[in-house]
């Protein structure tokens, strides 16, 4: 039950400050378009600094897609989807993620891709999102080495890559 009131009330803060914004007119690139589909798109973590030494933290990664315009927006969804570990690549997804660093820009960590429409529609200030929770435990089983360092969090809609969120780890 907490979860899902916790995550109403994000929900309903990020529509109200998206509200706000555009209501102030706010010329803030946030409030603008970063894809060619006239959406824009973001990934959010909660906390954005982890401890290398807390084997059970864990991570919220966000992946957000806002439509600021004041058409309603129309994108092909599938099936048939296809998956490739380069999000830009990949057809008819929903939100995807993958995690980056320096020597390794899709696969530093453990990434996410969802699905499940034939078409997605944005009417004007529509947002969609998905949500997912990274355990650090989680993380080093799977095989990805996780080390001290900075980490970009690269968020795509339906193949087309937004803003990214960065990842601290601290000794």
């Amino acid at each position: 039950m907490v979860r899902t009131v916790n995550s109403i009330t994000r929900s309903v803060g990020s529509i109200l400050f998206a509200v706000f914004a555009v209501s102030c007119g706010a010329p803030s690139a946030i409030m603008q378009p970063n894809t060619e589909s006239r959406l824009r798109v973001w990934a959010e973590l909660h906390p954005t600094r982890i401890s290398l030494r807390d084997f059970n933290a864990t991570v919220r990664v966000r992946v957000i897609a806002l439509n600021p315009g004041r058409d309603t927006i129309r994108l092909p969804g599938g099936p048939p989807y296809v998956f490739v570990g380069d999000p830009a690549q990949s057809r008819a997804l929903e939100h995807s993620y993958r995690i980056a660093r320096d020597t390794n820009q899709f696969n530093a960590g453990p990434g996410g891709d969802y699905w499940g429409q034939h078409e997605y529609v944005f009417p004007p200030g529509a947002m969609k999102r998905a949500e997912n929770v990274l355990s650090i435990r989680v993380w080093r089983t799977g095989g990805w080495p996780l080390a001290v360092g900075t980490y970009r969090v690269r968020g795509y809609f339906n193949g087309q890559e937004g803003a990214s969120a960065t990842l601290t780890v601290d000794p």
